[in-house]
């Protein structure tokens, strides 16, 4: 399944996208609008445009859980761009305080019985995602100097992937381990 990620700010939204298969994240694009927010109608060129099964948006959360007023923008973000995908909107459980799963479910799409939409939106927590990216941009830094014609992928879209990242990870099917170990005394794992 693959998925595209943003992760929004108040001028630049960071966008990344996963491999096919949905095993890896790359960094995409960055998105350059005003305090409204990303264009709604431009992501979901985005969504269509790359054929993305789903939408991963980042959720800003203090350290200790708790909301901020870029929290409620995201989820505001979230629920028009369900709405622009007629699609339903899915909170990680625990995620967020209950006014918020009854605030995106009467914008519509919140019920996870409702299988009947093909794109799905979710909101996923990015606390340290920005930190993140900006530790690994400068440990990849090399010797300083830039590459003829190319330019580097912004922090905001390394961040969006380390966002979709962390989702990838945390969802993926666990590998079969069933004939790993090999029946000798010794517990050997067999080439």
């Amino acid at each position: 399944m693959r998925w595209l990620c943003i992760d929004p700010g108040t001028r630049r939204t960071g966008v990344a996208i996963s491999s096919p298969e949905g095993a890896f994240a790359v960094p995409l694009l960055v998105l350059e609008h005003d305090a409204s927010g990303p264009d709604v109608n431009r992501l979901a060129e985005l969504v269509h445009d790359h054929g993305v099964q789903g939408l991963v948006i980042g959720l800003p959360l203090y350290m200790d859980g708790s909301s901020s007023a870029q929290t409620l923008l995201a989820v505001e973000l979230a629920r028009r761009v369900a709405a622009r995908l007629e699609a339903r909107l899915e909170i990680p459980a625990g995620l967020l305080g209950p006014e918020h799963y009854d605030a995106a479910a009467s914008a519509g799409g919140c019920d996870p019985a409702d299988e009947t939409r093909g794109i799905r939106v979710l909101l996923w927590d990015e606390r340290l995602s920005s930190w993140e990216a900006q530790r690994a941009r400068e440990a990849g830094g090399g010797t300083g100097r830039k590459s003829a014609g190319k330019k580097k992928a912004a922090p905001d879209a390394h961040a969006a992937a380390i966002i979709l990242q962390s989702f990838l990870d945390a969802t993926a099917p666990a590998p079969d381990c069933v004939g790993m170990m090999d029946d000798d005394a010794d517990g050997q794992m067999e080439p």
